[in-house]
């Protein structure tokens, strides 16, 4: 089957070729070796490229690449790579071996009999066509004749069920019949839809429809339809139905990570989607026909399936995905299968199927939850709402590509408002959550949402504004001389512990110099107090004191703080007090911003006697004491 490839009437139109082109990514183009781009959305263009290779095993174009699968790289593989940069050539790609057997030994699921000859498979999914009559899906290779060559020549005809503890599953010798009668008749059947492949032909002729799929409409008088793939671990009891591993609920694409599969060769199974193969390869030449699907790896010592597997139910969680249709080595520790994909399946043939037999009356499933995507600080809570008192279980884990870590869930009652709340996790990151709710033994759909859990980035304080505050803004004279009274200068905006200076500028008859030390407290704040020690003549104070505020951590922009009082006769006061005019106030206490905790500085005036001539100007020096008042 190693002919030359030549020129075929049967192209895959462009909109096919490129099916699943939004799925791949392309490798980036061999700009070194190639000189054109192929056109892979021209059939003619794709037909001339291919017109000399032989030996195509696989086939996908997608993303504007051409990708092939040969079993060997020949000098006309050798050429197209040189020639076009974006044609993608894997080699080691061999044709795959149909799974199921053509001797009768024996196996697991059912007989497809071809005159006395007959050949075991597996069953896969059971469900209810729109009639509500029960049927099994699985392998369309199954139903066929194939005769060594791999011609087709007719349909074979389907036989009765196996004893489940005769199956090599279950580590039984050989097929021996359930004696509970014929399963039933083929329904829709089809595999592959064009010409055995023999190497001549242009591999951009398989299509979607190349299905490896069909249906078997079951004997109800024998048979009833029963949904869940089964574990295998009740088989000799000879009912596989009393253990199941899961219950199907859905058919859907698949998706990268584990898949299983359930058949009567190897029984319950794990492999790995092949990502980097699917990103290539819509196509696989399996028993020389074009199969649509997707390719599944595994240990060759844990085989994902093996021929007698054939229509076996391949599964992700409760969701179909697909049929087993053929395989084989990888290399010596990889073994490769190639699974029907359900939904593409399903959508070629139009067959009507169903998980749930029609008619059957089921309590209505409540609404799925709702929840939003949210960010919360660690161990948050997490939201949504779902019917009042549903019961609502919440799974979470960390989503690839990020450093959160582990996985849980919980169960929790929504509140008579339908709220339910649970604990997020403790690790920083981004986690995949799902909320699904159960109202009455009624299960609702699963609500996907996103929690992203991020420690509260706690904004710095904003500086205080420096203010300055002097009271009373002006004192008769008679107060001034009081310690208790005097005038209190109180200042903020100034770093905790930063030394802070009060100097008096100006006073009467040029009074200056007067210069006062204290450290700011814990909320930037100092205070001073000044008042004079002349009791005998308070009238030497009399005048205005301008002070300039200053602190050691000022930088050379920074203005000094200016306020000032005036002390006044007796007869002049209006009674004391705050003016409010230096952006202060007074508390109860006396000490004005920052209370009684502010430290005082007191300085004290001491005027000389009243024949000395008061305060005196020029040369002569003011005589002054200073002292430091008990902190309040």
């Amino acid at each position: 089957m190693q002919k030359k490839l030549v020129q075929s009437s049967l192209a895959l139109t462009a909109a096919a070729a490129l099916s699943l082109g939004s799925a791949f990514v392309a490798s980036p183009a061999m700009a070194d070796n190639g000189s054109e781009k192929l056109d892979v959305q021209s059939e003619t263009q794709v037909q001339k490229a291919l017109s000399d290779v032989e030996g195509v095993n696989a086939y996908g174009a997608k993303g504007g690449q051409l990708n092939i699968g040969v079993e060997k790289k020949t000098s006309e593989i050798k050429d197209l790579e040189k020639k076009y940069e974006n044609i993608n050539v894997t080699d080691g790609v061999k044709e795959l071996k149909r799974h199921s057997e053509n001797d009768v030994v024996g196996g697991a699921g059912y007989l497809a009999t071809v005159g006395e000859g007959a050949g075991a498979c597996s069953t896969g999914f059971s469900g209810w066509d729109g009639d509500g009559n029960p049927v099994v899906l699985t392998a369309g290779h199954c139903s066929k004749i194939i005769e060594k060559s791999g011609e087709i020549t007719g349909d074979s005809t389907v036989d009765q069920t196996e004893k489940p503890k005769s199956a090599p599953a279950n580590g039984g010798d050989g097929f021996q019949r359930s004696g509970n009668g014929v399963l039933g008749e083929w329904g829709f059947h089809s595999y592959g839809t064009g010409d055995l492949l023999d190497g001549t032909e242009d591999p951009s002729s398989a299509k979607d429809s190349d299905i490896d799929f069909a249906v078997i409409k079951v004997d109800q008088s024998k048979y009833a339809a029963k949904n869940g793939v089964t574990d295998w671990t009740s088989a000799d009891s000879n009912d596989l139905s009393s253990s199941l591993e899961t219950d199907i609920t859905k058919v859907g694409a698949h998706k990268d990570g584990t898949v299983q599969k359930s058949g009567r060769t190897t029984g319950l199974t794990e492999g790995e989607v092949d990502s980097e193969y699917n990103d290539k390869f819509d196509y696989a030449n399996v028993g020389g026909y074009w199969v649509h699907g997707f390719g599944v790896t595994s240990p060759a010592d844990k085989p994902f399936s093996q021929p007698g597997d054939s229509g076996g139910a391949v599964f992700q969680g409760d969701t179909a995905v697909g049929v087993i249709s053929g395989g084989g080595p990888l290399d010596e520790d990889t073994q490769f299968g190639w699974v029907a994909d359900l939904d593409n399946s399903l959508a070629q043939s139009g067959v009507d199927f169903s998980l749930e037999k029609p008619g059957d009356e089921t309590p209505e499933a409540p609404k799925a939850p709702v929840a939003k995507d949210q960010t919360i600080e660690p161990k948050g809570d997490v939201t949504g709402k779902a019917e009042a008192g549903a019961k609502v279980e919440v799974k979470w884990e960390a989503a690839k590509g990020t450093q959160a870590a582990g996985d849980d869930s919980e169960t929790v009652k929504a509140d008579k408002n339908g709220k339910f709340i649970v604990e997020g996790p403790k690790a920083e990151g981004t986690y995949k959550f799902s909320a699904t709710a159960t109202v009455d033994g009624q299960e609702s759909k699963t609500t996907e949402f996103e929690v992203t859990v991020e420690k509260e980035e706690t904004e710095a304080p904003a500086p205080v504004e420096r203010e300055i505050n002097v009271d009373p803004k002006e004192i008769v004279a008679s107060d001034f001389v009081k310690e208790d009274e005097g005038v209190t200068v109180t200042v903020k905006g100034f770093d905790e512990g930063e030394k802070v200076t009060l100097k008096v500028a100006s006073g009467p008859e040029n009074v200056e110099g007067i210069t006062l030390d204290e450290t700011a407290n814990e909320n930037g704040a100092a205070a001073f107090s000044i008042y004079g020690t002349s009791e005998t003549d308070p009238s030497v104070y009399l005048g205005k004191y301008d002070v300039n505020v200053t602190g050691a951590n000022d930088t050379d922009e920074e203005k000094a703080l200016a306020g000032s009082f005036s002390v006044v006769a007796d007869e002049d006061g209006n009674g004391g007090g705050n003016d409010g005019g230096d952006n202060g106030s007074k508390d109860d206490d006396g000490n004005g911003d920052g209370g009684s905790d502010l430290p005082r500085t007191g300085a004290e005036l001491t005027g000389l006697a009243a024949g000395a001539g008061l305060l005196v100007v020029g040369g002569a020096a003011v005589v002054l004491t200073m002292r430091r008042n008990k902190k309040n």
